[in-house]
This record gives C-alpha cells, sequence and structure tokens, in this order.
C-alpha cells in the first residue's frame, strides 16, 4: 500500500533580495522612481522627496519619501507590502475614488528599491479613519549578513529563509486626520552630490506625462538643504518652447482607427486614419528642433538636454525612460532613433533633436508590457509595431524636411543664376556708360572703379557657385556609394552561391576527362562534359564582370537598352540561383526602350528587386514564381514585377519603402533594398507602388513607371 504523501514547500532563500532589489532595479534614480510611483498609485495628491546630510554619506545620511495618500492598514502591510509580487495591483487596476488612476506597479518588487538607496528602512503609514501609525522597520543589513553566513555552506541545519526573517513593527497614537505613507532611508549607501540631486530632479520632471498633468493632481517636491536651489523645489515638466515644428497624433476609439501622418505633394505634413496597427490605438507628440531652435532651447533651459521620445502609460512615464545616463550617448536607444542613423548619407533626425511622448494605456495596449529588470519591454509583436510606428511617424517628419531643404537649394541655385545674369547685365550697363560719358575724367573713372568690383564680386559669385555644386554632387556621389555597397553586400551571396555551384560541376567534370581520356567509348561524354565546362566558365564570367561593374564610376551615364539589360540579369546572372532555389521565371517585354543613366544604378533596381522577393519566397511550399512584364502606355513605360511569396501587408503598403522598414530582420533583411529602389526609380523621374496582386491569392506586385520622351 503506497504511503501518503507528505507536503514539500518552496523556500525563499535569503539572498533572492539581491536580485530583486539590486540587481533587476539597475540604477538609484529608478529606485527613486519606483517608490515615488508607490505613492502615485496610493491616491497621493503630494509628495516629498527629501535628502538629509548626504553630502558626505554619513551615519546620519537620510531620504525620506513622504506622501499623502490613503495609507496602509496593518492587513495591507502584513499580505501585500511585504509579499513578493503581491497580486492586489493586478486584481484592481484602479486606484479608490475620487481618480480611479490605472496603477502602475503591477509586479510587487518596487519596494525592494529601497534596498538599491539604504540598508535600513522606517515606514510609517496611516489611514483617514484611523487614530494609530503604523511603524515597521527593516534592516537590509541583516538580511546581508545572514546571506554572508549562508554562502559559508553551513548545513548545520540553521539555515535560515526570506520568509523566516522578522521585521519589527509597532503602533503610535495620532490625533489627526491626515493619511500617508512616509519612507524614511538610513544607511544610505552613496553620497548624493548636488549633480545627483539635479539628476534625479530632471527625471522626477518626466514622470507624470504633460498631457495628463492637469487631469492627474501629483505634485512633488524636493528637497535637499545642502544645496541652495533644493530648498522646497516643486519638480515641474519642461514647457515644450522654441521648438521648429509640433506634432500630434490621436486615434479613433470607437472606430479603430489610428491617425499616422502622410505628404501632400507639396511635401508638407497631414494626418490620414488608418485601422489599428497590433501595437494598439496610441497618442503622440512630438517637437522638432533645428540648430537655431536648439540652440534657443539651451539657452532657456541651461541644464537640460533634448533627450528624445518617452513613453507614458495611463499618464505616468514607463520605466526603461526613468533609467538615467551621465552621458547622452550612453542612453539606450530602445526605439531605434539612433541606429537609423549609422549610414550618414541620410537627412536623418535623432533623439537630439526631438522631444516628444507616445500615450498608450493598459486597455489600449494590453500586449506592451515592462520587462521584468526595468530596461526594456518585452520583445513581441505589439512592442516592435510600437517601434516602427514612431519610426514611421520620424520618417515622415525627415521627408517633409528633406522636400523643404531640396525646394530651399533649388531657390539657392535659382539665385545664383539670376545673381550672374544680373552681374553680366550690370557690366554690360557700365560699358555703354563709359561710351555715354566719354571724356569726363571724373565719371569715367568712378565707371572704371564699379566694372573692377563687378568683375571681383561675378568672380567670387562663380568660385561661391561651383564650390556649391561641387558639394551637391559629393553628397550625391556618397549617396550612391553607399546604394551600391548595399547592393553589393546582396549580390556577393548570390555570387558565392554562384562560383560553388559553377566550380563543383567544372570539377567533377574536368576529373572525368582527366581520369578517362582518350578512352573512346567516352568520346559522347567528353564532348558533353566539355560544353558544360564551356558553359559554366561563361556563367562565372558573367558573374564576374557583373561584380566589376561596382569599380566603375557611379556617374557615367549612358544609354542603357532596358529589355536586355533585364533579360541579362533573369537569364544570365541569376539563372542558376533561380534554378538552385527552384524558381520559375517568366519574361514579358514586347517594347524596346532606351533610357540615359547609369546602368549599374538602373540593375540596382532589379537585383534589390530580386532579392526581396528571395526572402518572400523561402517559405513557399510547391511552384515559385517571378515574372517580369512591360508594356508602353503613351509617354511611360510600366513595368509589373510580381512574385507568388508570403505579400504584403495591408498595413505595410504606405511604409514598405520606408528606410529600415523590414519584415524579414531574421533572414538578414535591413529595410534597404526597397528604399534603394525607389531612390534609383524616383531619380529616374519615375514611381513605384504596390500594385493588385497578380498571383492571387499569395504574392505581391510591383507596378514601376518610368517617363520618356519619344
Amino acid at each position: 500500500m503506497p504511503e501518503q504523501p507528505n507536503i514539500l514547500k518552496f523556500k525563499f532563500d535569503v539572498s533572492a533580495y539581491r536580485l530583486i532589489g539590486r540587481e533587476l532595479i539597475t540604477d538609484r534614480i529608478t529606485a527613486l522612481f519606483e517608490l515615488v510611483k508607490n505613492s502615485y498609485d496610493a491616491n497621493a495628491e503630494n509628495v516629498l522627496v527629501q535628502f538629509e546630510n548626504i553630502n558626505p554619506n554619513t551615519s546620519q545620511s537620510k531620504i525620506i519619501i513622504k506622501d499623502d495618500g490613503l495609507g496602509m492598514s496593518f492587513e495591507d502591510v502584513r499580505d501585500k507590502w511585504m509579499v513578493i509580487g503581491t497580486s492586489s495591483k493586478r486584481k484592481s487596476r484602479l486606484s479608490p475614488e475620487p481618480y480611479n488612476r490605472k496603477v502602475v506597479g503591477k509586479k510587487g518588487i518596487g519596494r525592494f528599491a529601497v534596498d538599491k538607496l539604504g540598508a535600513k528602512l522606517l515606514l510609517k503609514t496611516k489611514q483617514k479613519k484611523s487614530d494609530k501609525t503604523l511603524f515597521l522597520e527593516t534592516d537590509w543589513s541583516f538580511y546581508e549578513n545572514m546571506e554572508t553566513q549562508q554562502l559559508k555552506f553551513d548545513f548545520s541545519g540553521k539555515h535560515k529563509y526570506f520568509t523566516d526573517m522578522e521585521n519589527k513593527y509597532w503602533f503610535e497614537d495620532t490625533n489627526n486626520d491626515s493619511s500617508g505613507t512616509t519612507l524614511e532611508i538610513s544607511m544610505v549607501n552613496d553620497t548624493w552630490t548636488e549633480n545627483d540631486v539635479t539628476r534625479a530632479y530632471k527625471e522626477l520632471s518626466k514622470l507624470v506625462s504633460p498631457v495628463h498633468y492637469s487631469e492627474f493632481p501629483f505634485r512633488v517636491k524636493l528637497n535637499a538643504h545642502e544645496y541652495e536651489k533644493y530648498h522646497d523645489k516643486i519638480v515641474t515638466s519642461i514647457a515644450i518652447e522654441h521648438a521648429t515644428l509640433k506634432v500630434e497624433l490621436s486615434f479613433d476609439e470607437e472606430n479603430a482607427a489610428q491617425e499616422i501622418l502622410t505628404l501632400t505633394p507639396d511635401g508638407d505634413l497631414t494626418k490620414t486614419s488608418v485601422p489599428t496597427r497590433p501595437c494598439g490605438l496610441v497618442g503622440m507628440t512630438l517637437f522638432y528642433f533645428d540648430q537655431k531652435a536648439k540652440n534657443a532651447y539651451r539657452n532657456a533651459y541651461s541644464d537640460e538636454q533634448i533627450d528624445g521620445i518617452r513613453i507614458y502609460r495611463d499618464g505616468l512615464v514607463t520605466t526603461p525612460f526613468a533609467e538615467y545616463a551621465s552621458h547622452q550617448d550612453e542612453q539606450k536607444d530602445l526605439l531605434g532613433i539612433d541606429k537609423r542613423r549609422w549610414s550618414g548619407f541620410f537627412d536623418k533626425i535623432s533623439s537630439r533633436d526631438l522631444l516628444g511622448w507616445v500615450d498608450i494605456s493598459d486597455k489600449r495596449n494590453p500586449n506592451i508590457i515592462d520587462a521584468t529588470n526595468r530596461q526594456d519591454f518585452v520583445d513581441n509583436e505589439s512592442w516592435r509595431e510600437l517601434k516602427s510606428f514612431i519610426i514611421e511617424q520620424i520618417s515622415q517628419i525627415e521627408k517633409s524636411l528633406k522636400r523643404k531643404k531640396d525646394d530651399k537649394l533649388k531657390n539657392h541655385q535659382s539665385s545664383f543664376k539670376d545673381a550672374q545674369m544680373d552681374i553680366t547685365d550690370l557690366r554690360r550697363n557700365l560699358t555703354k556708360a563709359k561710351e555715354l560719358v566719354g571724356e569726363a575724367p571724373d565719371a569715367a573713372k568712378i565707371i572704371d572703379d564699379l566694372e573692377k568690383q563687378v568683375i571681383k564680386t561675378q568672380v567670387s559669385v562663380k568660385k561661391s557657385y561651383k564650390d556649391y555644386q561641387d558639394l551637391a554632387d559629393e553628397k550625391k556621389r556618397q549617396e550612391n556609394l553607399f546604394f551600391s555597397i548595399v547592393s553589393l553586400q546582396t549580390y556577393a551571396g548570390m555570387l558565392s552561391h554562384i562560383t560553388r555551384t559553377s566550380l563543383g560541376r567544372i570539377k567533377r567534370q574536368a576529373e572525368f576527362i582527366h581520369k578517362w581520356i582518350p578512352d573512346p567509348k567516352f568520346n559522347d561524354f567528353y564532348k558533353e562534359y566539355g560544353h558544360g565546362i564551356f558553359n559554366e566558365m561563361n556563367q562565372l564570367d558573367k558573374a564576374i564582370n557583373f561584380l566589376l561593374k561596382y569599380a566603375k564610376d557611379d556617374e557615367l551615364v549612358e544609354d542603357v537598352d532596358v529589355k536586355p539589360v533585364i533579360e541579362n540579369i533573369f537569364n544570365g546572372i541569376y539563372s542558376s540561383e533561380f534554378f538552385r532555389r527552384g524558381i520559375k521565371t517568366e519574361i514579358i517585354i514586347n517594347s524596346d526602350l532606351i533610357i540615359t543613366y547609369n546602368r549599374k544604378s538602373f540593375e540596382d533596381i532589379f537585383d534589390n528587386l530580386i532579392s526581396n522577393s528571395f526572402k518572400a519566397l523561402e517559405k513557399v511550399d510547391g511552384d515559385k514564381k517571378i515574372k517580369i512584364s512591360a508594356i508602353v502606355e503613351q509617354d511611360k513605360f510600366i513595368i509589373y514585377f510580381s512574385d507568388n511569396g508570403c505579400g504584403v501587408r495591408e498595413e505595410d503598403k504606405t511604409r514598405i519603402f520606408d528606410v529600415f522598414f523590414t519584415r524579414t530582420a531574421e533572414q538578414g533583411g535591413a529595410g534597404l533594398g526597397l528604399f534603394i529602389v525607389k531612390s534609383r526609380i524616383e531619380a529616374l523621374n519615375g514611381s513605384i507602388e504596390v500594385a493588385d496582386n497578380e498571383f492571387k491569392p499569395f504574392g505581391a506586385t510591383f507596378k514601376i513607371e518610368l517617363p520618356f520622351k519619344r
């Protein structure tokens, strides 16, 4: 007969507190945040953060966080404060009346932030209807000493667990109707210099979203009497002034519609509504600062940085954006804003040009989840989509700025030409004036002096115009070089497969000939294999020639016969790669067209489209197809490029050509291929768009229009 089962409970080792308090909460500014956020969840209207004797750090040093919130009962302290990972806030996501705030803390580990600030805590808490204040003393140094003993491998049976630790508590009579909680932290871990307090102030000023500041009365006051400017200093949000551009995006919850930025034909920013994205509906406010505006901002707020975009959930900043870095370059690029600028060839704006906030909520964005370590978000589709959404809006701002910049440059170019013409006319008029004044020596001398000055000015204008043109040409060469390098990287992978396959065939066939020649019975094989070696060598020759084109001048413009160029790419360069991947191709081009363009740049268009199709077809079962067809319509040459791969999502059609947008990162996609395609086509004054899919129900079709003159 089996024995009755006994009960074995999990025990919480005493050293686990260090993992929670000191390692998951990574810095003391974040620790301060966690404790102030607890006051927010407790419906506090006022919070005092007080530093006492914190420079130098002595036994008298203290950090006090005091609020006028709801306070805690003994049961609250016993069953919530003292329980790790308590589920009370997960069960009730709203604080009590009158504010019904969405509570921020859900994991029940914020209280362990105390250990990041100091070794000893005296908690004082009182509820409004109570006539007693509850005191709780926690000595983290005692836990640390116990941990040290246990690390000596003491197996005497005296092993202590966190759940065995005793914390003293008591009650004191209170004769007032106040409520709230005070955390008095002593045995402070670090000295707090004036710069440290300033950092704390700056980060606390960003705690509440400017959008919700009046909706949720929550005032934080900071006291550090050792530093003159921090005597009862109210923490306030920095006013957003001096910005060059302000953008606000909202949403329609009832109709599940999200506002996004788009461009008018003139390059101005406008708003369009699209269906809800997987990240959920979000609000967004962005301020862009050009150099002049940045200078004005710095003059107004000498201690402040323009430091990018923060995410607020239900009015409060999410924890990853509360972590302070002493230098701006060390800040985490969680949204990927600065990562986009690595190339240096694009007109990208960075987090140093932007201030703003994104408004999410538990209700609208349930799958955007803070990581337990407070340093990131859980990596899932919702978080990735939110990052994509933010980058897309920034990209639209960049396009608008670039359009206006290009227009300005064109105006400058026109002004240069006008100035040159005006100077030429002036010289002509001066010559006529000399003829009119005749023998008047004074007038003739004045005109001579004027003519010399005009000639000098004309030389300067010509030189300035040439310098301007040289800079524009250099920028264009840099862009072309970047595009070529990316295309070369794509083709290098193809070349390696082509070379490996061809050399393998050549080796096998040559070995056969070497082994059996001159045996007459293998004459047919000698012919076949000799012909095969010849064909493979031709294939390699084409591949090498294709590669060598990248050594040619990007600026070389020539007549490009479209049909044979495309046929050579499909039937020559990529033929073995199509065979290896099991892809059937079809080319239907019935019209000849010669365009004047750089051949390499034109070939880049199809290199990148083919590379894009390879990724789309990778997981397709059955027949794999790529088709290209072209027709002439009036003054346009229209090319349709199609495959029966995974296709383009409906919500991606407006952003698939944006730089760094990709759905194939796991396949090596960098979000550059279609951007390069679009850039090359626009350089021909053409256009590309996602058209109605030719291979329904799956696949994608791109429509390319190239204008030409008959």
